[in-house]
Formats: C-alpha cells, sequence, structure tokens
C-alpha cells in the first residue's frame, strides 16, 4: 500500500477529521484514534442502523486502532506521549484553544516529534471572530452561502449529505500528503490548518464572481443550473428523470437536430448561446420536457449517449446500490466490525488497478485502554 509504515495519531470526533484519517488508512496508514473512556467518539451514539453500531461511525473510522485514553489524565500521560512521539502524523479537530489547553498544541507535540505533519480542522480557522464558535455541517452550509444557492426560488435546501465535512476532510488529506511529500525532501515538518468555512467558500467556484463582477446573487433553480441550460434533469414520457449537461455550442446543435429532433430550435437565435439559453429558460425548459415525453427515459439516455452529450438516470439509493458500474467496480465491501461482518462503500481509490481492501471497524479501545493490558496499545 502507499502508505504503509505511516504512523498517525489523531484526536479526532464527528466527520471531518475522523474522514480525514480514514482516507489515510484506506491508503495504508497505521492510524491510531484516541477515544474518551466510556463513550469514545460522538458518532458511536448517533444511531444503530449498521446492525446495532452507528453508520456514521462505521463510514469514517474503518481501518483505524481505537485507545481508550483521556487526555487529561496525568496517570496516562507517559503513555499519551509515548504514542504521539511515534507518529508520522497528528490530527486533532477540536475548536481552538482544546489542544493547548490539555498540552497537545503544535509546539508540544512538536517537542516530542521534531519533524511531526501537525494537522487541525476547525470550523473557522484557527482564529478569528469566529474561530472559537462550534461548527456543524447545516450551520456551515449556511453560513458559507451554500445553503441560499440549493433548493428552489422560496424553499432553500441544505446539500442532502455532509458536504462541509466531507470537504475538509478531503481537503486536509490533500494538504496532509503534500506535507509529507515536503518532509520526505527537506526533513522538516509542517502545520497544516484547514477548516470548513474556508473549504466551503472555494466550493463556491464561480458564484463569487457573479457577485464581485456583475453584483449579482446566483438564483435558486432547484435541479437545474443557475449559469447553464440545458442542464439538469428532465421528465421523459415514462416519468423518470433524465439529466443531461450541454455546454457547447456543438451539444447544443447536436441535442436539437439528433436527439430531439427538434430543429426549428436552432432558428432562434436568443438560443444560440448559453447565456441566452439561460435567460429564455422560462420557455425553453417547457418545451424541452414537451419533447421528452415522446420516449422512456432509458431510450433518451440512448440517444444521448451515442450522440455524446453528458446525460443518465436520475436514481435513489436503492437503484445505485444496484448499479452495474458498481457491481462491476467492486465497490462493495464487508467488513469486520465489533458486530460481526458488515458492507460498506470500499475504498475509493484503485492503486496500480486494484481496489484495496478496506480494515475494519474498531471496538471502543480494542488497541488499549481502562482495564485493558498495557501492551495492547500501538508500538
Amino acid at each position: 500500500m502507499l502508505l504503509d509504515g505511516l504512523r498517525v495519531v489523531a484526536c479526532e470526533v464527528g466527520l471531518a477529521g475522523p474522514l480525514c484519517t480514514r482516507l489515510l488508512a484506506d491508503l495504508g496508514a497505521d492510524v491510531t484514534k484516541i477515544e474518551a473512556p466510556g463513550r469514545g467518539d460522538v458518532t458511536r451514539g448517533w444511531d444503530t442502523i449498521a446492525n446495532g453500531i452507528s453508520s456514521g461511525f462505521v463510514w469514517v473510522n474503518r481501518g483505524k486502532r481505537s485507545v481508550e485514553l483521556d487526555v487529561r489524565d496525568p496517570e496516562r500521560r507517559a503513555q499519551l506521549e509515548e504514542l504521539v512521539a511515534g507518529a508520522d502524523v497528528f490530527l486533532q479537530n477540536f475548536t481552538p484553544g482544546w489542544a493547548e489547553r490539555v498540552g497537545l498544541g503544535y509546539d508540544e507535540v512538536r517537542a516530542l516529534r521534531p519533524d511531526v505533519v501537525y494537522v487541525e480542522i476547525t470550523g473557522y480557522g484557527p482564529d478569528g471572530p469566529y474561530a472559537r464558535r462550534n461548527a456543524y455541517d447545516l450551520v456551515m452550509q449556511g453560513e458559507t452561502g451554500l445553503v441560499s444557492i440549493t433548493g428552489l426560488p422560496d424553499a432553500p435546501a441544505r446539500v442532502g449529505v455532509s458536504a462541509c465535512d466531507v470537504g475538509a476532510g478531503s481537503y486536509a488529506a490533500v494538504a496532509t500528503l503534500a506535507a509529507l511529500v515536503r518532509r520526505g525532501i527537506s526533513g522538516e515538518g509542517a502545520r497544516v490548518s484547514v477548516s470548513l468555512f474556508d473549504v466551503m467558500l472555494d466550493w463556491l467556484g464561480y458564484f463569487p464572481h457573479l457577485w464581485w463582477h456583475r453584483g449579482e446573487l446566483p438564483p435558486r433553480t432547484g435541479m437545474h443550473h443557475p449559469l447553464f441550460c440545458p442542464y439538469g434533469p428532465y421528465r421523459a414520457g415514462d416519468g423518470r428523470l433524465v439529466s443531461m449537461a450541454v455546454l457547447s455550442a456543438d451539444h447544443w446543435q447536436t441535442l436539437c437536430r439528433d436527439v430531439l429532433e427538434r430543429p426549428a430550435l436552432l432558428a432562434d437565435e436568443r438560443l444560440a448561446t448559453n447565456e441566452g439559453r439561460v435567460a429564455a429558460r422560462a420557455e425553453l425548459e417547457p418545451a424541452l420536457e414537451e419533447a421528452l415525453a415522446a420516449r422512456p427515459a432509458p431510450e433518451w439516455v440512448e440517444r444521448l449517449n451515442a450522440a455524446g452529450i453528458p446525460c443518465g438516470l436520475v436514481r435513489d439509493v436503492g437503484d445505485v446500490m444496484k448499479h452495474p458500474q458498481l457491481e462491476h467496480a467492486g465497490l462493495v465491501a464487508t467488513v469486520d466490525s465489533p458486530v460481526g461482518p458488515i458492507p460498506t462503500i470500499g475504498v475509493p481509490f484503485l492503486v496500480n488497478g486494484e481496489r484495496p481492501r478496506p480494515g475494519p471497524v474498531p471496538e471502543l479501545g480494542e488497541d488499549g485502554g481502562p482495564g485493558r493490558d498495557r501492551g495492547s496499545l500501538p508500538k
């Protein structure tokens, strides 16, 4: 595996930090998760969906060791410092100030391991007027404007997954690996800081430019796109939705002439450019759905694919679990857990053409903790 031999120690809770270290574990890193005695990571208690254990915990904590350890306990301090001193990467994702209060700030950890890559994930950053605020995904989706661009004109909505946590955890993994590459060249460690706020501002993409250059706010357009048309799912004759993305003049001409067989649309000069089609959306999209009513969704997908236009069916989660590509890729894996083997979405990487096998979901403190033998702690 790519990260075999890399040691990671994490004081982490929730989703963003644990997702970062799970990605590292998926790539072969030896990750030790330090959890509060008796209760562990808060995600352990979120639900009992996965045969009695938390679906959220299963998702972001496979392939790790679990050590129960109160980082404030002076009697366990030597054990804590031994773990940290052996780590190539130390990660924590608590509110700024927590790490310093418990003696795990950057300076303290660097004193134990001078070339450590120290990673901190926060809501709003290590300092500033909002730094000490707790930040959860829903709150951050609102604070960063994500809710304002999601949903219908009269009904904003949250993105249906924990986008802010996933984004921050993924960016942190990238930055961590970059710091490790640098250390391999220079021998120097680094302090990596990633915040949900910063990441989601980056995810706003082109929309800040709409504000900077035109003074406009992006409208909420439901399942469609405020800056592109046709772009989104449209209802076919069987009632199912077909998604398509028409982003070039060639694709627009092909759609009208060859796919929909509505060449009259090409005669309308207003529709010749993407911006023109966006301006005429109220007339164009009903005309598209009228044309699509002639055939069922799978037939339209075949025709769009044949024309080289990006497209696909809109599926529910149950459909996706039977998706032909998922079955071909072998992406559903079975992992060991405290309640026996359970299914999970597997490692989202191929390494030399092979998909690594995900590690087991740890029981709280199975690698060390109160009442357990000291020798069980990772060495």
